[in-house]
């Protein structure tokens, strides 16, 4: 699938990883050990013939892009920048999983998500890709 990426949130101990269509539909994704990563990528590189990759600018995210050429040599890499993700990526969070019961009568700048949510992280670092969002955004690297 061309309208297909696969989004990395690096970080220093874990990646999120999410897989997002060019309708900016959110496919499916986790969070994953480093040491994990790439055999997880393979996976989805398997599963869905994924063509382009994206990662996060931010934290550690030389030393994984380096470790993504070295795996995946004929896959492009763009570098997409991942200011303020956080907070976009627990808003998407919630609209995937919408709290229950009493939660749901939070304010959505209380909610904390359950789990860690990185992989919700990439998928604004996908969405961000679709949408070129502001000038020096993207930066293809391969």
């Amino acid at each position: 699938m061309d309208d297909l990426v696969l989004a990395i949130d690096p970080g220093r101990k874990k990646c999120g990883i999410a897989l997002v269509d060019s309708r900016l539909i959110y496919l499916e994704g986790k969070v994953i050990d480093n040491e994990e990563l790439v055999d997880g990528i393979k996976g989805y590189l398997i599963k869905y013939q994924v063509k382009k990759m994206v990662i996060g600018g931010g934290t550690n995210s030389e030393n994984i892009r380096a470790i993504i050429k070295e795996n995946f040599l004929e896959i492009p890499i763009t570098v997409i920048a991942e200011e303020d993700t956080t907070m976009e990526a627990r808003r998407y969070f919630f609209n995937y999983n919408p709290p229950t019961g009493w939660l749901r009568f939070l304010p959505g700048s209380l909610r904390i998500p359950p789990r860690p949510y990185d992989d919700f992280a990439a998928y604004v670092i996908a969405r961000r890709f679709f949408t070129d969002k502001g000038s020096g955004r993207k930066n293809d690297c391969q």
